[in-house]
């Protein structure tokens, strides 16, 4: 890389607060923490030319988990843990509306739905059956009324006559919101520099080498790699995960009118004008997804074009583009943020829900690293 002294010797000094990753928890650390104390100095670093794991790649759901998802959470890691995590994702969104506005992401609250399958009658009655328990449960940790209502499926025939839907969801344009958010942290003094890759950090002398050849030194450095986490920190509990995405071409009669979720959250898919998007679907190969690697398989390319046909007959013909975007899941489904020296801190594992947790996740790293917490 050709760099002159200048680039090299601007790059290189160290910030009082130095973050790998300017995807949405790096920026919403960033900017969390130039709202609080505008002189502290800030760094932002970032492999690509635009965040490169899922804040620019995902579908772009405003959501905080659907009633066979919380289920599900509950029946394995109990009620308290599982609200605490539905708590995080919904303050998340809160924060994440305020900042950016809703009209900077394309905000649209059309609710979310939960579809099933018309021969599965058994999580249907189970998840209809414990909608009204979920309800009283996000009454008395978010304070909100009503979230799960049964409603009659009236537009897509090829699942069950009944869904449950969710009033307080919505779906957003994700690359506007990131450019929002870069918008405002450059606004607020952060300096962030893409096309720069970490290959190691030195936590002895605290200088992070690059693949480009750089010595960057940093005082106090938050990691914000999410699913690439182990490049850099190999024993750390996050585990990569890609989601393998559509996009149709314009369809007439888009039957589509909120964002819609089926098998414990693992499918969605939504309207964007009058496409459908439509992803995941990993579950149908879980060891083949885990990965940090880009790309498409034939396993889960044929199963989410037999969903697609589902739900508007003939559209597998007329897919415009495909995508992935890699996640960072574990064990938990509670992001990780955790101090691995006295001077690093991690802000990793969103579980896939970035766009909700992201926010708020920003606030506790900037909490913990300007007051050691």
């Amino acid at each position: 890389m050709n760099y002159s002294f200048w680039e090299k010797y601007f790059i290189e000094s160290p910030s009082e607060i130095t973050i790998i990753g300017a995807g949405i928890v790096g920026l919403s650390t960033a900017i969390s923490i130039k709202e609080r104390y505008p002189e502290v100095s800030v760094k932002i670093l970032e492999r690509s030319t635009s965040p490169n794991g899922a804040s620019t790649k995902n579908a772009g759901f405003s959501c905080f988990g659907s009633v066979s998802e919380l289920l599900d959470d509950i029946e394995h890691i109990g009620e308290e843990a599982c609200m605490e995590i539905v708590k995080m994702r919904w303050y998340g969104l809160k924060k994440l509306k305020e900042r950016v506005g809703i009209e900077n992401m394309e905000y649209h609250h059309v609710g979310g739905t939960e579809l099933f399958d018309k021969n599965d009658l058994q999580t249907f009655e189970k998840c209809q059956s414990q909608s009204d328990q979920l309800n009283e449960m996000l009454e008395d940790h978010l304070g909100i009324k009503t979230c799960y209502q049964v409603q009659r499926n009236h537009q897509l025939g090829a699942f069950h006559d009944y869904h449950l839907f969710n009033a307080y969801e919505g779906i957003i344009n994700p690359v506007k919101m990131m450019h929002t958010l870069h918008r405002m942290a450059v606004q607020l003094g952060v300096q962030i520099f893409y096309g720069h890759t970490i290959d190691d950090i030195n936590m002895g002398d605290y200088t992070l080498s690059t693949v480009e050849g750089l010595n960057i030194h940093f005082q106090k450095l938050i990691i914000c790699t999410n699913g690439f986490t182990r490049r850099l920190l190999p024993n750390i509990e996050v585990n990569p995960a890609r989601n393998q995405v559509l996009m149709t071409k314009p369809l007439s009669n888009n039957p589509l009118k909120s964002g819609y979720h089926f098998d414990r959250g693992y499918l969605y898919f939504r309207p964007f004008q009058d496409r459908i998007l439509l992803g995941g679907g990993r579950n149908m190969d879980l060891s083949g997804e885990t990965t940090d690697a880009f790309g498409h398989s034939i396993i889960i390319q044929d199963y989410l074009c037999e969903r697609l046909e589902l739900i508007y007959p003939g559209a597998s013909q007329q897919i415009d583009c495909w995508w992935s975007g890699i996640m960072g899941v574990g064990e938990s489904k509670k992001p990780l943020t955790t101090w691995i020296h006295d001077d690093i801190l991690t802000g990793i594992r969103l579980g896939g829900m970035g766009v909700a947790i992201g926010s708020h996740l920003g606030e506790q790293l900037a909490e913990k690293v300007l007051f050691n917490g």
